[in-house]
């Protein structure tokens, strides 16, 4: 049996967790220069992020390591400022809303993340109770992502906006974007200008919607139009902003088109205060 299908046989990939009976073994991996060894409660959440097809390949000399964040339970919902890709250092998230509905884990993309030899993978099998779905497994690698390919705004854009951010993320309070029915998308018409006091930026603004969301539940519409409204205007009010309210609006996902994809970017406030 090739290495990779024995891996594949135990179930292993992305957003497979550890299992407790497991972690005597890999404690001596999680370790940094001069720290002590890194304790995981049995409630934590030791999570696989490597990619799937990484943690299969067939030959072991191909990709001899895999990566784990460890997530820790906090009580409450996902706090502002280190939810929706808010943050690139911290993320609160759901793991699974079908297994575990009430359950929200924190991490830091650094201090949490810690690497094991992908043969440990062979002799043991991931937790059967615990896994990420799909959202949350995706979500990860997406906040990895925007750690190094977050878009570049420009400073004196960021600036402006600063001072309503609080207001901003008021508007985006909604259960919608904590679970993934929806995203704030950007266009940004002078993107790659820092404009003088005087001369203003020109935005449109997109509220994106899960289709079955948007076509199934008209409170959510209501809901997500109100947060629209109230977001939008917040951003309108800033000095030097200027939100085209003929381009922007709410859109089901299956009406936004893969041009207006590449032509803006996710708002996420990381993008806000990428020199802090």
């Amino acid at each position: 049996m090739a290495f990779g299908d024995d891996i594949t046989l135990r179930g292993w990939r992305t957003g497979s967790v550890i299992s407790v009976e497991m972690l005597t073994l890999l404690q001596p991996h999680l370790t940094r220069h001069d720290q002590q060894s890194t304790l995981v409660a049995t409630d934590d959440w030791l999570v696989v992020i490597s990619q799937t097809c990484d943690i299969v390949a067939p030959k072991l000399e191909a990709e001899p390591l895999v990566e784990l964040l460890l997530c820790k339970p906090i009580s409450g919902k996902p706090r502002k400022g280190q939810r929706n890709l808010e943050s690139t250092r911290y993320l609160d998230f759901r793991p699974n809303r079908e297994t575990h509905p009430d359950i929200v884990l924190s991490a830091h993309a650094v201090a949490d993340r810690h690497v094991i030899p992908r043969d440990l993978l062979t002799t043991n099998e991931p937790d059967r109770v615990r896994w990420l779905d799909h959202i949350s497994s995706q979500r990860i690698l997406a906040w990895y992502a925007l750690r190094a390919g977050r878009p570049s705004w420009p400073n004196n854009l960021c600036d402006r906006i600063r001072n309503a951010t609080g207001a901003l993320k008021d508007a985006l309070d909604l259960d919608l974007f904590a679970n993934d029915k929806s995203e704030v998308r950007v266009a940004i018409a002078e993107k790659d200008q820092e404009l003088e006091n005087g001369e203003s930026y020109h935005l449109a603004v997109y509220f994106v919607v899960d289709e079955d969301t948007w076509n199934g539940d008209s409170d959510d519409r209501k809901a997500i139009n109100i947060a629209f409204a109230k977001f939008v205007s917040e951003l309108d009010a800033c000095e030097g902003i200027d939100v085209n309210q003929d381009l922007s609006g709410v859109v089901p996902g299956n009406e936004f088109s893969w041009q207006e994809t590449q032509q803006t970017d996710q708002w996420n406030f990381a993008n806000l205060s990428h020199r802090d």
